[in-house]
């Protein structure tokens, strides 16, 4: 994971990891500056998303944290059938970089296995956003708004699907999921421009 947002230095850049259907608890968390890299690992059978935050908010016990951009992750074990004896288990690694819940800054998910598959952005796609299509994150730090549930945003829906490319670059509608791969269950992570 990598943290390239270098227009935001005052605020501390906290990423948060949430196993699916445990949203008042993270699963890890990490610190980084602009410019620094850092290796997560995760269990093998590890699926939930990796979020920004802040220790306030996302360490209060609350799922009241959810309103921004998500890195969705899933790992399955598989039988490496090119092994000797065909024991050997290889993990292979699905993601997305998806908008539904709203959008806090622009993420770039690459496979890292040699097939150079790529999902996301990094363009700052909230800062010239019109003011209907903002919401406030429980920090009162205003964000794209999400575009499903009761709450959805179609103002914010029509944005991004105006910047981005809903079959390549993020998940912004629900009946278009660019999903990918990793067949060796790495990824590199790219964080840019965002609001914590």
């Amino acid at each position: 994971m990598h943290d390239a947002d270098f227009s935001n230095t005052r605020q501390k850049h906290y990423f948060f990891l949430y196993e699916n259907a445990r949203d008042e608890t993270p699963w890890k968390y990490t610190l980084l500056h602009p410019g620094e890299t850092v290796f997560i690992s995760v269990c093998p059978t590890f699926s939930g998303r990796i979020v920004r935050g802040s220790l306030v908010e996302n360490l209060d016990g609350t799922a009241k944290h959810n309103l921004g951009t998500w890195v969705e992750v899933a790992w399955e074990l598989q039988e490496n059938a090119t092994a000797p004896n065909s024991t050997a288990i290889a993990t292979r690694s699905w993601g997305d970089v998806s908008l539904l819940e709203g959008c806090d800054g622009g993420v770039v998910m690459l496979a890292t296995d040699g097939s150079d598959v790529v999902t996301g952005f990094s363009r700052n796609i909230v800062k010239a956003a019109p003011e209907g299509a903002l919401a406030r994150k429980t920090s009162g730090r205003l964000v794209l708004g999400k575009t499903v549930g009761p709450e959805a945003n179609e103002e914010a829906m029509r944005w991004e699907l105006k910047l981005l490319d809903p079959l390549r670059e993020a998940f912004i509608v629900q009946d278009i999921k660019p999903v990918i791969v990793t067949e060796n269950g790495r990824w590199d992570l790219t964080f840019y421009a965002g609001i914590y």
